[in-house]
């Protein structure tokens, strides 16, 4: 049966739908692996200068501001900054990309100490400053030229040693103070280390014995250089030669600072003579020695020439010895364990509790990774976590590793995963947790359960992309900010830096484990567009433009910037007088006197199309020191977070901008009627809050601006922090809409907000809602 309408009668009128959507509370953060359009509403298409809260609640992050007073020498890329207690006082320590090391004197200027021989790492460690440079350890236990020293191995193994005889067969002896022989020496050349360094003599030993009655006076230990026969370091062996006895027996003397006028150079001869007077031929000292068929290092002093014993090695040996090479470590147990060490990339050696000791047997020494093979398993990081010590191993043999063995005499490092990798300059402890990255994104290693039962899982698929895109395994850095639970990631290809919130973990929308919010910081150097400064058409190119001071003249960028951004999208370094459009130089093409930013934009001068254009700092290196966080920079300066001010550097807007994911309705045209903005700031804020629709931004844009009010406790004092160009906001809440009317019919939308003006303090956002009602059809 068919059913009708009578006629003139009208079909029942369909209740078209309508309600609110809500956009608020982001607790999956920023995700950019995949298209708007397929990203959840509690992710982010963009979130740049933001930093989550619990729930997913939006803050503006804190600005930078300059910490050093002055550059580096010629303004060299800052490549380290570290605090390290020395002698009880804190000192701020910088390497630069010149390998210079620096300390902050009290004005914080850079101070120059020495220069190392590559990028360096460096431990605080019993007072001192370890420095590893990927040659023989170093450390500083001052601030002054003469404090930079190399480290040394003052253990009893065999690489403790100058030279060590010590356990020589005793095949025969050499007679001292007997009338004839006041001096018996052993002739060595000093190993080889790095030039411009020397190694006090610490720890002398020798095999003697009596014959008949010594004479009763000293026996005393010299070091003498060959070349002129002048001591360098002289101590009492034995106060009365008649203490020794016909049994051989050894006698060690250990060097103090008193003893010592000068200390060893790098491939010098000397000799370690004992010296006697008195006696004759019967009633003397006896040296032991052992014998060589020739080439033998015996020397006697006769009185007036040394002359050489070919066939007889005296039994002596003189500490300490060269200590490993190593480019990162850690500590771990009150030991130092290192590694990078070129001639062994396996071994992650580990010190006797001093770092002037890594060879005492079960004290210092090395422990191979995984097979103890030191070609086959090369490591590229290591970091402590939860009294454990963790290997990694490189791109070109992944593995983890962590060390087994409560004493060094059983230590080892058996293998727990494959296909682990990381970098030491990417893998920080975040607390509970190891965070490394490597190019196929970053990983945690976590405490699950029970101390001791470890996991691994991504936690950086959300921006994977970003990672993958930009990766560069000897440039990019990484550091942990405990005070807001921040693992921030630089690649240096790439003008932001990625923010992974430790402390905010929430369960995946998939349901697949968890999820760890991701954002994007982006620090400013320069305003480019500001009032400060104006652009003029450049003599060469099409449509080029330099910048100078907007009264004419050198606008003082003395260093070329490391990206230019022109409405917050990042653009590409060309070559001026051929850019291309939206390209950018740096250098003088106009025979200014001076380098300026060249920018090429065919849509006219910038000053009049009012495009924003900034300098964008990429951080070279980052420090984490007691609640504050420093960013090195390529222009030779330190800088930092200060949350006591809301501009980087004083002086430029920091831009927070999130965009939602691309909502859609499919089949049905709505009309979205009215926003509402779930945000708030103390002093105030303006936004720009634009819609996208039915296509993404290629289709049509609206824009609108919107004040956020002061909050009713402001007072004057408040408002005269504020530069007077920012104080904009309303002060009164009644002058805000709940509701912003909008009126725009579509299928599908995205929503982007930008907040062009902070004023004083920070920025919080919950969110936007959004209402609509369905359209007819």
């Amino acid at each position: 049966m068919t059913l009708s309408w009578p006629i003139h009668a009208r079909a029942p009128k369909r209740k078209r739908p309508g309600g609110v959507i809500p956009l608020a509370g982001f607790p999956h953060g920023l995700r950019t692996d995949v298209p708007a359009f397929q990203i959840q509403k509690t992710e982010l298409a963009k979130c740049i200068n933001y930093k989550f809260l619990k729930g997913g609640k939006l803050e503006s992050r804190a600005p930078i501001i300059k910490y050093s007073n002055s550059a580096t020498t010629s303004n060299a890329t800052v490549k380290l900054f570290e605090r390290v207690p020395i002698g009880g006082t804190n000192r701020d320590l910088l390497v630069d990309s010149n390998f210079k090391l620096y300390y902050l004197d009290g004005s914080l200027d850079p101070t120059s100490i020495g220069t190392l021989e590559g990028d360096a790492v460096i431990l605080a460690y019993n007072g001192v400053a370890v420095i590893l440079d990927g040659s023989y350890i170093k450390y500083l236990d001052g601030v002054g030229a003469a404090n930079l020293k190399i480290a040394y191995d003052d253990g009893t193994g065999t690489s403790g040693y100058q030279f060590d005889n010590i356990s020589g067969d005793e095949d025969s002896t050499v007679k001292l103070g007997d009338g004839t022989n006041t001096r018996i020496a052993y002739k060595f050349t000093s190993q080889s280390w790095t030039t411009g360094y020397t190694i006090p003599p610490t720890t002398f030993t020798v095999k003697l014995s009596e014959a008949g009655t010594a004479s009763a006076t000293a026996i005393t230990a010299r070091l003498r250089l060959v070349s002129d026969n002048s001591i360098l370091a002289a101590k009492e062996l034995l106060a009365d030669a008649t203490d020794l006895t016909g049994v051989a027996t050894e006698y060690s003397i250990t060097f103090t600072s008193s003893d010592i006028t000068t200390e060893m150079s790098r491939n010098v001869a000397y000799y370690m003579s004992i010296e006697h007077t008195g006696g004759d031929g019967v009633n003397h000292v006896l040296v032991h020695c052992s014998d060589v068929a020739s080439a033998g290092v015996c020397y006697k002093w006769t009185g007036a020439a040394w002359v050489n014993v070919t066939t007889q090695n005296p039994i002596m040996s003189l500490r300490p010895g060269m200590p490993p090479k190593a480019s990162f470590g850690c500590n771990h147990n009150n030991r130092l364990f290192v590694a990078g060490d070129s001639d062994n990339p396996g071994y992650s050696w580990y010190c006797n509790l001093t770092h002037l000791d890594w060879s005492t047997d079960d004290g210092g020494g090395y422990v191979g990774a995984v097979d103890e093979n030191n070609n086959n398993y090369e490591i590229g990081a290591l970091q402590s976590l939860y009294n454990d010590l963790f290997v990694y191993g490189t791109e070109d043999q992944p593995y983890l590793c962590k060390l087994s063995g409560a004493t060094p005499t059983n230590y080892s490092l058996p293998h727990l995963f494959q296909r682990v990798w990381s970098t030491h300059k990417t893998l920080r402890s975040v607390g509970n947790d190891l965070w490394g990255a490597s190019e196929i994104g970053v990983d945690t290693l976590s405490g699950v359960q029970e101390y001791g039962d470890l996991r691994t899982f991504s936690v950086s698929d959300p921006v994977a992309d970003r990672i993958t895109d930009h990766w560069a395994s000897s440039t990019a850095i990484a550091e942990y900010n405990p005070f807001d639970g921040h693992y921030l990631l630089c690649m240096p290809s790439y003008h932001r830096v990625l923010i992974g919130h430790t402390k905010t973990p929430t369960v995946d929308p998939t349901g697949m484990g968890s999820r760890y919010p991701w954002s994007e910081y982006e620090f400013y150097k320069n305003i480019l567009s500001s009032s400060t400064y104006k652009w003029t058409a450049s003599g060469s190119g099409t449509s080029e433009y330099y910048v100078e001071l907007a009264a004419g003249g050198d606008p003082s960028i003395s260093t070329q910037p490391d990206f230019i951004t022109l409405d917050s999208e990042n653009i590409t370094e060309g070559t001026a007088g051929s850019l291309d459009d939206h390209g950018w130089d740096y250098g003088d093409n106009d025979t200014l006197g001076y380098n300026t930013v060249y920018i090429r934009d065919d849509t006219g001068d910038p000053d009049v199309t009012s495009v924003e254009i900034r300098s964008i700092l990429s951080p070279t290196c980052f420090g984490s020191f007691a609640g504050e966080f420093f960013i090195g920079s390529s222009d030779g300066f330190i800088y930092k977070f200060d949350s006591t001010d809301y501009k980087d550097l004083s002086e430029y807007q920091i831009e927070p901008i999130f965009a939602t994911a691309y909502i859609e309705t499919p089949f049905v045209t709505i009309d979205l009627e009215k926003y509402q903005v779930v945000a708030s700031a103390r002093m105030g804020a303006e936004l720009n809050v634009t819609l996208f629709k039915d296509g993404f931004e290629s289709q049509e844009v609206h824009t609108w601006t919107h004040n956020l009010a002061a909050q009713d406790d402001l007072t004057l004092n408040d408002v005269q922090s504020v530069d007077l160009i920012d104080a904009k906001f309303p002060l009164s809440r009644q002058a805000v809409l709940l509701w912003k009317d909008i009126n725009v019919n579509c299928r599908s939308f995205q929503v982007e907000v930008k907040a062009t003006t902070l004023i004083g303090e920070p920025l919080y956002f919950d969110g936007l809602i959004m209402k609509y009602r369905g359209l007819q059809g």
